[in-house]
């Protein structure tokens, strides 16, 4: 499994749980950090390595989605010899695309996944690693049916399956007891405030509710400022 979504100490669970299924042996490189925008540089922890080598290899290009890849992936898999290549990446990524090239050069099997679930058109050269990714992966994961969608409008005609991208863990997170009195409905959102999150809608919505009601919206965008005058 190749997934810069694990430096994250808790989403390990996955690879963890996957590691038990009887008759398999489970590698998963990682890079030893992953810069992203919004939340600035974030450390590999390990938290959930039980079962399963975990191997940390250099990222060239990182922090950019579209263009980073694993210089020593092709070493990595030489040594193990995977049957089956996961690559935790959508499949209009440079990672995806070098990704597939080298299970391939070792007689593996590869599947990419995916999260886009709006229509969106790539230049050149990202839509021609999106249809050589679709025409070569043996399948491909989406993390909900709209992202499945999406793939199938764009070409990709290969085995497909809805599967959430990472479960929760019962043991961390839990059902609280609710307030003994809670005098008015909250909605709340944390994330990026742009449109196509449907923020406006809370905010719609929520002015149909009979008073008292109210939400507290965490964030930052484009439209913040549209949203705070909404």
């Amino acid at each position: 499994m190749l997934s810069k979504a694990l430096v994250t100490g808790v989403y390990q669970k996955k690879a963890e749980e996957l590691a038990k299924l009887p008759g398999v042996e489970l590698l998963v490189v990682t890079p030893p950090y992953w810069t992203e925008a919004r939340v600035g540089r974030l450390e590999l922890e390990r938290r959930f390595t039980t079962g399963y080598e975990l191997v940390v290899e250099p990222m060239r290009f990182n922090g950019r989605h579209h263009l980073h890849w694993y210089p020593g992936l092709g070493k990595q898999m030489r040594r193990f010899r995977p049957d089956l290549v996961h690559i935790d990446e959508e499949p209009y990524n440079w990672v995806t695309m070098h990704a597939l090239l080298q299970a391939e050069r070792v007689g593996a099997r590869a599947i990419f996944f995916a999260y886009q679930n709006i229509y969106r058109r790539y230049p050149p050269p990202f839509s021609l690693f999106e249809q050589r990714i679709y025409a070569r992966a043996a399948g491909g994961l989406a993390g909900n049916q709209d992202a499945l969608d999406v793939l199938r409008r764009k070409g990709f005609r290969g085995r497909g399956e809805v599967i959430p991208q990472f479960g929760v863990d019962p043991d961390i997170y839990r059902p609280l007891r609710p307030p003994a009195q809670q005098p008015e409905p909250i909605v709340a959102y944390y994330g990026r405030l742009v449109p196509e999150k449907g923020v406006d809608t809370i905010i719609d919505a929520l002015a149909q509710l009979p008073p008292p009601s109210r939400a507290v919206i965490v964030g930052a965008g484009s439209e913040r400022t549209a949203l705070q005058e909404r």
